[in-house]
């Protein structure tokens, strides 16, 4: 399912775009990557057929990652990894931290093994207005504003590179979707699958957003992204 559901593929075509715009092209795909909260290691498997070859996930559920093969993965919690300081060139952090009780205590980690000037590319869910009974089935703690995920990142002394919100041609229709389900009592999850024909519109309109993302920065999404580097 994830491999043609257009929020997994086009979040894997945004984050391989900011590795290959602010990561240095020098044996770029030689970077020592880390991938917190790989789950069933969609990501991983994208980035490997794209060519980057030193690969890591983590996850803290070992039914997820149990049939990952061919790349270096363990059961590990992310505000407490059996890694080395500054063993990472970069780390990738994807819906992730919204779902623990100490949001700090695991950007702080990922700092920790995080190499001096290495990239920190997180994602995280935009706005708490859209809050919806699809947080609360998939453990969501909280959702952000882009100025509450950037003064998190910089009061642990991250320098940020980009941000912006994502999915901004997403936000009207998933806004609409979930205020009609909250007037009627529906309480559904917000991952659909849609006809492939819809999947593929989709995708075409959030891959020409992630394109444009490259000039401009979008004012509001259902989703914000930083590019932190570690100072």
């Amino acid at each position: 399912m994830k491999d043609y559901n257009w929020w997994f593929l086009t979040r894997n075509d945004i984050i391989e775009r900011i590795l290959r715009k602010y990561c240095s092209t020098e044996n770029i795909y030689d970077r020592k990557i880390l991938d917190c909260g790989c789950a069933t290691g969609n990501l991983l498997s994208y980035l490997r057929n794209k060519g980057f070859k030193n690969l890591y996930g983590i996850d803290n559920a070992k039914n997820l990652i149990k049939d990952i093969k061919d790349i270096n993965v363990f059961q590990m919690d992310v505000c407490n990894m059996n890694f080395n300081d500054e063993e990472f060139d970069l780390i990738i952090s994807s819906d992730v931290i919204e779902h623990l009780e100490d949001d700090l205590r695991a950007i702080r980690e990922m700092k920790r093994v995080l190499e001096k000037e290495g990239l920190l590319i997180i994602f995280v869910p935009a706005f708490k207005f859209l809050w919806s009974y699809h947080d609360e089935i998939n453990g969501h703690k909280r959702r952000y504003t882009q100025k509450e995920i950037l003064l998190k990142l910089q009061s642990e002394g991250f320098r940020i590179i980009k941000s912006s919100y994502w999915n901004f041609f997403a936000f009207f229709p998933v806004f609409f979707i979930r205020v009609i389900k909250k007037i009627f009592g529906i309480r559904t999850s917000d991952f659909y699958s849609f006809p492939f024909f819809l999947n593929w519109l989709i995708i075409k309109i959030i891959l020409l957003e992630n394109f444009i993302l490259n000039y401009i920065n979008f004012p509001f999404g259902v989703s914000v992204f930083a590019v932190a580097k570690k100072e």
